[in-house]
Order: C-alpha cells, then structure tokens, then sequence
C-alpha cells in the first residue's frame, strides 16, 4: 500500500522536472557574465497580396447616379436589412458590396430594363474607420480610430491589459501600400515599469489596423504546468486515494 503524502511528494518531483524542462526547451538559461544584446523585434510580412475595398454597410448613404436616366437616379441609405430601394428594380442587397460590384450588379439589372445604362455608385456618407483590439485584454472590440489616435489609448477603450497580457510583446498587424499583411511588433526601447506605455502611446495608428496582446510567457508556462501535470496528477492522486479507502 502507497500513502498519500508519498504520492505528493513524488507529484512535487515530477511538477518541478517538468518546469526545468520546459524552461530549457523555452530557450531560459542561468545568467552568466557574457553580454548579451537586445536584438529588434522581427517584422513578419505574409506571402500574399491583398487589395483594401471599402464595402458598404447598413446605415451608409450612397448616390446611385444612372446616366441620362434621371428619375432611376437616387441618393440612398441602406437599410438595416443591408437592402436599398430604387425605382424600377425595388429592393436591392447593396450591404457587403463594394461600390464597384454594386455599380456592376445594378448594371446588369437595369439592363433587363433600360438601354445599355452606365451606373456609378458614390459612397456619399460611411460608417467611420476602425481599430481592432484582439488577444490579452478585458473586452477585445473595435475602436473608432478618432478615438483612438495611439495604441495605447485603444488598449485602454479595450479595458486595459489582463494580467496574462504581455504589454512587453504587442503587435500591430497592418495592410501595407504594397498590398502586404505586416505584422509590426511595438518596439520598446525606454526602460523600466512605464517602458512599454511610453512605446504604446508613441505608436500612431491607421485605419482598420489590428492591435494583438499575445500571453505573456509566464502565464503560458503555469497554464502548461495546470493542463498537463497539475491537473492529471490531481485526478491519479484522487484516484489512488479513493481505491485506499
């Protein structure tokens, strides 16, 4: 027969060799008197090309100009189930178009109609650009960007950091010029407790970026330890002591 305070002490055993050994493939080692150099954050950019296209939303007003057809011409907002009212066609799905496909769509329907008709759509009033804040923080939401010129103050509409939230490691994903998704860590060179903040609030944004707070390391090394040994060692020791009785 095993007593229990055996199984513990061996549980501790076990918890402790497995945080050595997950600190060591984690690449932590014992400080030694070499010097060692802060290297800059790595800027990671996607393989693939992408093009931005505003596409329009309930709410949005838009001019549907038909040339030489005045009276099927209307200045519209979309209602709140994403259609549009004009005359001739009635009801038209205009939400998650572009003004471009919607220009296209109404072409060819109008065409059913009217005599090789010309139609442009004008976006005249839109729903205003947005931030998004993901990942570490009280309540991940979208940010209208007036209100949030920095990173910073969009981690501070988002609740502030959890304290599994890495402040050190945060990263704004962005749709380049060039059509490439980047991933732009925030690079943090001021020192000590306010370091990272002073970094945020110096770091501009533009529309639709992504703010991401990834987990800080030693969050996910207590949460590893939780899911893989804390949890089912708990379960074994239960286990053994329910057969003893």
């Amino acid at each position: 027969m095993v007593e229990a305070g055996s199984h513990r002490g061996g549980a501790v055993a076990a918890l402790a060799a497995v945080a050595a050994l997950f600190l060591t493939s984690c690449g932590v080692t014992p400080r030694t008197n070499v010097e060692q150099v802060a290297a800059k954050p790595e800027l990671i950019q996607s393989s693939v090309r992408f093009q931005k296209e505003y596409l329009l939303f309930p709410g949005d007003q838009i001019e549907v100009a038909v040339w030489r057809v005045p009276e099927a011409s209307r200045t519209v907002t979309i209602r709140s189930d994403g259609m549009i009212s004009l005359p001739i066609l009635q009801d038209v799905m205009a939400a998650g178009l572009s003004a471009r496909e919607l220009a296209e769509k109404l072409t060819r329907m109008f065409s059913g109609r009217l005599l090789n008709p010309e139609v442009a759509v004008i976006p005249m009033v839109v729903r205003q650009a947005q931030v998004y804040v993901m990942g570490d923080v009280k309540n991940p939401t979208s940010v209208p960007l007036r209100n949030a010129q920095s990173v910073v103050q969009a981690i501070g509409i988002a609740g502030g950091f959890l304290r599994s939230g890495a402040e050190h490691d945060v990263t704004i994903i962005r749709l380049g010029k060039d059509g490439y998704l980047k991933a732009i860590p925030v690079d943090v060179e001021a020192r000590g407790q306010p370091g990272p903040f002073i970094a945020l609030a110096l770091q501009q944004l533009e529309p639709d970026d992504v703010i991401f707070v990834p987990e800080h390391g030693r969050s996910q090394l207590v949460r590893f330890l939780d899911d893989i040994v804390l949890r089912p060692t708990q379960l074994l020791l239960n286990f053994r002591l329910y057969s003893l009785l």
